[in-house]
């Protein structure tokens, strides 16, 4: 019983330490939590948790973000990822976890290397690009709950302010997590542990972004963003080894 109360606390506080990340910085909630969440309640489990807690943490943040979201960019990307995010989780079903992990600690250390060195990147014209960068996405997402990666490269190329960032992704995020956890509930995953560390969860997810919005003003968001890089490329290379 003590054993199971610590995984509810140590869930919780990855959970915080993800939103709060995500509300100081813009970081990606899921591959802050997905870093870390393996090791304490399996690769299974974390997956369709990730995906509960998103839903209600996407709308909140977009709500705040509403008026910089562009539908016309969103479109495209969610609908290329409403199509492929059955095929990540098919993929989740049929890879056995310890090859899993190995992939999701090369995502993870791929998307540090890539964001701390600030590569310089091309420009999108094509929108092409937005369908390949949202079916990507769509892929990681039903396989991993990390599909920020190839839509922050999109952004990034599409040169997107911080604003439509936050605006665009997480309508994009509410949708694409709205899909996988009726995929996730069809295929049996979401268990009833699963709904109880997302209950649980939720408290430590409020309290994360409260604190980011009350640090954002009083620390540099680029020093604690290198920082969480750190820690995730540590997390990261903890699953590779």
């Amino acid at each position: 019983m003590n054993l199971y109360g610590n995984e509810y606390i140590a869930v919780s506080s990855i959970i915080l330490l993800a939103a709060l990340a995500q509300s100081i910085t813009g970081f990606g909630f899921s591959i802050v939590a997905m870093s870390f969440l393996p090791g304490v309640v399996g690769l299974h489990t974390s997956v369709p948790l990730v995906t509960l807690v998103c839903i209600v943490g996407n709308i909140v943040i977009w709500y705040y973000h509403r008026r910089d979201c562009s539908f016309k960019e969103v479109g495209r990307l969610t609908i290329a990822s409403l199509i492929t995010t059955p095929i990540g989780i098919v993929l989740l079903d049929r890879i056995p976890e310890a090859i899993a992990l190995k992939g999701l600690g090369i995502l993870i250390v791929s998307y540090v290397l890539y964001d701390w060195f600030d590569f310089a990147l091309p420009s999108l014209k094509s929108s092409l690009w937005a369908y390949i960068s949202g079916g990507t996405s769509g892929i990681l997402n039903g396989a991993y709950t990390i599909n920020g990666p190839p839509l922050i490269v999109y952004g990034n190329c599409r040169r997107w302010t911080p604003e439509e960032f936050k605006g665009n992704l997480t309508a994009l995020f509410f949708f694409s997590s709205s899909l996988a956890a009726i995929a996730h509930g069809w295929h049996g995953n979401i268990t009833v542990s699963v709904g109880r560390f997302a209950i649980y969860s939720l408290p430590g997810y409020a309290l994360g972004l409260w604190l980011g919005i009350m640090l954002a003003t009083k620390i540099k968001s680029l020093m604690f963003k290198r920082i969480t890089l750190v820690l995730l490329l540590i997390a990261g290379l903890r699953l590779l080894i």
